[in-house]
């Protein structure tokens, strides 16, 4: 842990959300790096399938936080602003739960899946609805089409579909929301209405999709949540999510 100095009080905390490793970072009201840690990742890869624990990596990122602010000797947290991978896909059940491990962006499972897509839909549609100019295997809605094929227990068991940061994030305020910053990763985000595509959605036969979009990313920013860490200690942070 590589630890700089303390300047006071009003302190804010970074976390990249990381393929590699889990970073957190916190700095005082001027910015200056107090200090920072991190903690590696770690994936089941077969046969293209890449996968990992998303609890598991939550449970880190807790532990993490916990531990770098203990070293740091700082109890108040302003603001925690999240940044990170984008593209993979947490399936959450009713109670809140992950129905099955997370699939990475990385995964490469659900190429039959793209070409089924590209034969329905046309590429300069989806490209002006979604901006991405390729339909390929990292994007969540190929994935989804794949679980409804592959695994219909996980499928019928997903209430929500949420990317990793999302899904961060509402583990930290209970809220399940939508960040328009990453959205557009997932092939089922219109960038110009800023919503659900359904007409994408309803390819992939998925009537679950209830993520909330707020019109702006000021009403995302400055969520007020509640994090019981490791140490025992209770800290209140505001929620920044709205980068990649």
């Amino acid at each position: 842990m590589q630890r700089l100095f303390y300047g006071g009080t009003n302190m804010y905390l970074g976390v990249d959300l990381g393929s590699t490793n889990i970073k957190a970072a916190i700095y005082d009201g001027s910015m200056q790096l107090v200090g920072q840690q991190s903690r590696p990742v770690e994936y089941l890869r077969e046969n293209g399938f890449v996968e990992f624990d998303a609890e598991r990596y939550y449970d880190e990122l807790a532990a993490l936080i916990a531990q770098l602010t203990r070293d740091c000797g700082v109890s108040k947290i302003r603001q925690i602003a999240f940044t990170g991978q984008a593209e993979s896909l947490v399936c959450v059940d009713a109670e809140g739960r992950a129905c099955m491990h997370a699939i990475s962006w990385m995964d490469e499972r659900s190429t039959e899946e793209c070409k089924l897509l590209a034969a329905q839909f046309d590429a300069a549609l989806c490209e002006r609805v979604t901006g991405q100019q390729a339909l390929l295997p990292t994007w969540p809605a190929t994935k989804i089409l794949w679980l409804k094929k592959n695994r219909p227990d996980v499928f019928a068991a997903a209430e929500t579909f949420m990317l990793l940061k999302d899904y961060i994030v509402f583990r930290l305020t209970g809220r399940k929301l939508a960040d328009m910053s990453i959205a557009t990763f997932t092939f089922y985000f219109d960038i110009y209405e800023k919503h659900l595509q359904m007409q994408s959605a309803d390819a992939a036969k998925h009537p679950h999709i209830k993520s909330v979009l707020p019109p702006g990313a000021e009403e995302i920013m400055n969520l007020f949540a509640t994090l019981e860490v490791r140490c025992g200690a209770r800290r209140s942070f505001f929620v920044f999510s709205g980068v990649l």
